[in-house]
């Protein structure tokens, strides 16, 4: 399903412990939200023993082996938000949703078991909190279900004099509509899935998730190549560049996928990562991929790995994939 918010596209959520991370332009046709690295509200005796991480334009998987070193269980909110989502005003997301709320389709399990994460939703404009307002005039905080423009759009009366007085909705649009007025919303959106989880003294605890991530996206231009700051959040060598140029050299037409996930606010446990894998799957033999990080190997068709023993992130991951049509 693909929103009507008007403009253009995309975003990326990753796993979090209570941290939010903001919206980041990329490209003219991309809006990626990122979120960071897994962190806990309360964790000084609790030591990340290794982390497994799977990256993908279509999925997002990850890994964790926790282990406890106080003498007594440890008990800490375990929350997952995702970044701001903002509701009109120029920001558009290609959204595939079964459920318009958990529309990543986040799963989450704890030592094998799954886990039924509360779901906390707010929305905000000028950032004053308007959730009440929304709820009460039956309008969805989150633009993914199908009938989202279709409840704004019965809106009428002084419940539409409510929202243009909070900055929540105009209706100064017709284009395409027979004169009549369109609903414009204007507000923005955080969701939070949080859960209670104890670490029993002395053990460890598994804790993995999935989700599907929404990357950057945007039509591939041979000027992408030029780009100075793509080159440098990317590390496109000339070896990339030069492969990509062959790659389109009979067609400019593709796609260009940027997925963000924030390793570096994972600094909430006891001590360094004391083993990192990163799995990175471009998706299509015939795709490209670039990103900055060391020691990463090819592995199969699709697939690049790299291992790393204590691990202390100082950058988070910026993938770029190319997929010529």
């Amino acid at each position: 399903m693909k929103t009507n918010l008007r403009t253009p596209l995309a975003m990326l959520a990753g796993f979090v412990w209570a941290v939010v991370s903001t919206p980041v332009q990329a490209n003219d046709s991309s809006a990626i939200l990122k979120s960071g690295e897994l962190q806990l509200t309360t964790s000084p005796h609790i030591a990340l023993d290794s982390e497994d991480l799977y990256l993908s334009a279509s999925e997002v998987r990850v890994r964790y082996s926790f282990r406890s070193t106080s003498k007594s269980d440890v008990v800490t909110l375990v929350a997952f938000p995702l970044p701001d989502i903002n509701i009109g005003d120029d920001a558009d997301y290609s959204i595939k949703a079964s459920d318009p709320a958990n529309f990543i389709g986040f799963k989450v399990q704890v030592n094998g078991q799954d886990v039924s994460p509360v779901m906390q939703l707010r929305a905000t404009r000028f950032g004053v909190d308007q959730t009440l307002l929304l709820n009460r005039l039956g309008v969805p905080i989150l633009p993914f279900g199908e009938d989202f423009y279709s409840r704004l759009e019965k809106i009428s009366g002084p419940a539409r004099k409510e929202l243009e007085e909070a900055g929540l909705a105009d209706w100064n649009t017709s284009f395409g509509a027979n004169n009549v007025p369109l609903p414009n919303p204007h507000w923005r959106a955080r969701a939070v899935y949080y859960w209670k989880q104890t670490f029993p003294a002395g053990a460890v605890t598994e804790v993995s998730h999935s989700y599907r991530p929404v990357p950057g996206e945007s039509f591939y231009s041979p000027e992408i190549l030029k780009d100075r700051a793509l080159q440098s959040a990317y590390c496109m060598d000339e070896g990339f560049q030069k492969a990509a140029r062959r790659k389109f050299a009979k067609t400019q037409n593709g796609y260009v996928r940027e997925l963000h996930y924030v390793l570096t606010t994972g600094a909430n446990w006891l001590g360094t990562i004391g083993k990192f894998h990163l799995t990175i799957d471009k998706g299509k033999p015939g795709n490209l991929v670039s990103l900055c990080i060391n020691g990463i190997k090819k592995t199969g068709p699709t697939t690049f790995e790299v291992t790393k023993k204590d691990f202390i992130p100082e950058r988070d991951l910026k993938i770029l994939i190319l997929e010529p049509q």
